[in-house]
């Protein structure tokens, strides 16, 4: 059974229900002023991104290589060029400098459909997206990559990231060649792989392709497998119709022993509301799912804020067996809820997931039309681990479905 989108406002179909810097819209004109403009990125950075400085990712050096360059540019567009750059730095999916145009690099996890990693030597696929334009074309995890639109990923890695290879951490080597991976906006790309001794050249469609079907499909679908009831979420937790729809399809599986809440496809996270209209139907008093870490208070203002969010119970409480599935497309309110069920006692299950870093915030700058997203909140397990740092509890390597096995499911059936 498939539950139809509601209409969403306008604001959700920016690439495609993605925040305010992805749009294509040109923003009222600003007098542009290098020096000026440079100054309030800096201090945006400095004072409120909750992830300025990090394992592989020295914030201050990154500013320190870009500062002259951005001082220097001659117009805004170069000068949003370069704030780009010191975003890819970041290796931050949550961190994206616009408005973007066609040559821009595809915003990532919501924009992509692979998966890959260097170990050094070598530039390889780890998971191919279910449903994708390249696992219909054959690409598989474990496949060596050559080239991508023609370019060595080192190549791409160094126009990404606007810096040499060799001076460049493996976390922003890995954050680079996944941008490459989903290449530009809206065009399609060119991947040339390795398969054993085989090499091969395929042609991809655009990755935001598949966004737009994802966008322009159902909010959710149901299925039921015996005892077993699915819910899937395909990247609508966002929309508020959600809350509804989840409580009709859930009321549709109450007879299940055994649910399964599918979070797989859901890259473009959401908002908190919708993710307590979720966790709400399998609570039955109050209980803090997550926390949130405000950096900025005690950077400028002094005394640390810290706080707990909770969820209360919401409609019909579900009484069988939960487990909650995520994978590399679970980002940001997906990890969320990720981390809220595993709070209240449900079983997660699935492998790493998106790693969008904190709680997003759409800022704009003095001196620029630059219009910037960033996690100004930093947010933990109820335990306090920090949200990217947690794995489901039923860890898997790879959790992506590839049409003849699911291994969520084999998973939790053993």
């Amino acid at each position: 059974m498939d539950l139809r989108r509601a209409t969403v406002p306008l604001a959700a179909l920016l690439l495609l229900s993605a925040p305010a810097a992805h749009a294509q819209s040109t923003p009222a004109a600003k007098p542009f002023d290098a020096a000026t403009a440079w100054a309030s990125f800096e201090t945006l950075l400095r004072e409120r991104y909750g992830y300025f400085d990090r394992p592989g990712i020295d914030g201050n050096a990154i500013l320190s290589n870009f500062a002259e360059q951005a001082r220097r540019a001659p117009d805004d567009k170069t000068f949003i060029d370069t704030l780009q750059l010191v975003a890819h730095n970041f290796a931050d999916p949550h961190f994206v400098v616009g408005p973007l145009d066609l040559d821009d690099w595809a915003v990532i996890p919501t924009a992509s459909d692979l998966f890959g990693s260097f170990d050094g030597t070598t530039f390889r696929i780890e998971e191919v997206r279910a449903d994708s334009d390249a696992l219909a074309k054959g690409i598989k995890t474990g496949m060596i990559v050559r080239a991508l639109d023609g370019r060595s990923p080192r190549a791409a890695i160094e126009a990404i990231t606007g810096r040499p290879f060799a001076t460049l951490a493996p976390t922003q080597v890995d954050f680079a060649f996944n941008m490459a991976l989903a290449g530009t906006r809206r065009r399609p790309r060119t991947l040339e792989v390795t398969d054993g001794h085989r090499r091969r050249t395929v042609a991809l469609a655009a990755t935001t392709d598949q966004a737009k079907r994802v966008q322009e499909g159902p909010l959710l679908s149901v299925e039921r497998q015996g005892t077993l009831g699915i819910l899937r979420i395909h990247n609508s937790l966002g929309d508020q119709a959600l809350i509804a729809q989840f409580s009709q399809a859930l009321a549709s599986l109450a007879d299940t022993t055994t649910l399964l809440i599918d979070l797989r496809n859901t890259p473009s996270g959401g908002n908190t509301s919708v993710a307590r209209g979720i966790l709400g139907h399998f609570v039955d008093h109050e209980r803090p799912y997550q926390v949130h870490v405000i950096p900025y208070e005690s950077r400028v203002l002094g005394p640390p804020r810290r706080f707990a969010e909770y969820v209360a119970p919401f409609g019909a409480r579900y009484a069988g067996k939960v487990y909650v599935a995520g994978g590399r497309w679970t980002g940001s309110m997906g990890e969320g809820l990720m981390i809220g069920f595993d709070a209240i006692g449900a079983t997660t299950v699935g492998s790493d997931l998106g790693d969008l870093l904190g709680a997003l915030s759409n800022e704009t700058i003095d001196g620029s039309a630059a219009r910037i997203d960033l996690g100004t909140e930093q947010l933990f397990t109820v335990d306090g681990l920090p949200r990217e740092a947690y794995r489901p509890r039923l860890y898997l390597p790879r959790a992506e479905r590839d049409g003849s096995h699911d291994p969520v499911l084999a998973a939790i059936r053993r």
